[in-house]
């Protein structure tokens, strides 16, 4: 398992490339229904929040499977936001 430190920049890494892919869609895209992006934004960064909110648990009194499991199932609920963020974002009208 990685370390908790590294699992937390690479979920950082991951909202700014979804909010930066964001702003570069508003600023290339005139028309661009800007609510809509900062739902998506809105929605990856509150994300993010709540995942590094778990991450920070303290697990000194869980097994290590447990917690190998809880950071698994912590990681794929992520990633599945980024991802349905992504595809809110690609189904927007381009100029």
């Amino acid at each position: 398992m990685a370390k908790r430190r590294e699992l937390k920049k690479d979920i950082s890494y991951l909202t700014s490339q979804v909010v930066e892919d964001c702003l570069l869609y508003i600023e290339f895209n005139t028309k661009a229904n800007q609510k809509v992006v900062a739902e998506i934004i809105n929605k990856i960064i509150l994300k993010q929040n709540e995942v590094l909110a778990e991450i920070n648990k303290p697990t000194s009194k869980i097994n290590a499977k447990e917690v190998k499991a809880n950071y698994k199932k912590i990681i794929f609920t992520f990633l599945d936001t980024v991802n349905s963020c992504y595809e809110e974002l690609s189904k927007l009208p381009r100029d």
